[in-house]
């Protein structure tokens, strides 16, 4: 996810040949890029919009399985796929694993935003505290080249584990919330073009 009126994330390229590597997300999709820190980066392949891993709910994560590390390997991979393709958010479903899982980050630069660093949510949930709607710009990977204006609550609380099965509760507003509820929105099926509500502001990102 990237909210914003400018031409992002840039698009993902030609998909990586499959692989299975790790547990228990099972057979995992992307492919060897290169190391990092020592370890194999892994660029799983993003889904597009018509994907049926896109409309499904995504099935939630015991505490256990966080607790024993049994997601780590996933967890790298999800964040250098973020990164490969300049993205501020991505959920789990968007690279074919339906499980409850987002990360994401806020740079700073946006007017008024906090810093967030590279966070990873399990199993979020959140309520509105603030049920004020603000309008802004959204695009997503899973639907490449396009971008339109999103209504969302200005302000959340969050309640989510954290990668290794702690307990997180924190507020969240403004841009801060938004990229949150985009995400969490791909573990229940939706994208964000389902929640346009003027379609006129449906744009092209790019020029053909």
């Amino acid at each position: 996810m990237h909210p914003g009126p400018v031409p992002w994330p840039h698009p993902p390229g030609a998909p990586a040949s499959d692989r299975a590597r790790r547990e228990p997300a099972g057979p995992i999709p992307g492919g060897p890029r290169g190391s990092r820190g020592g370890r194999v980066v892994a660029i799983l392949k993003v889904a597009k919009l018509g994907s049926p891993v896109l409309r499904g709910r995504a099935s939630e994560i015991e505490t256990v399985d966080l607790k024993r590390g049994r997601l780590k390997g996933f967890f790298e991979d999800l964040m250098d796929t973020m990164v490969e393709y300049n993205g501020t958010g991505l959920a789990a479903p968007q690279v074919n694993t339906p499980l409850r899982v987002v990360l994401y980050e806020v740079q700073p630069g946006r007017k008024g935003d906090i810093e967030v660093p590279p966070t990873i949510l399990v199993n979020p949930a959140f309520e509105v505290l603030d049920p004020a709607e603000q309008e802004d710009f959204e695009a997503c990977l899973s639907v490449p080249f396009l971008s339109a204006k999103v209504p969302r609550p200005r302000k959340i609380r969050v309640r989510a584990l954290d990668p290794v099965g702690k307990p997180v509760e924190f507020v969240a507003e403004d841009f801060h919330a938004r990229v949150v509820l985009h995400e969490s929105d791909h573990l229940d099926g939706v994208v964000y073009l389902d929640r346009v509500r003027d379609r006129a502001s449906i744009r092209y990102t790019v020029d053909f």
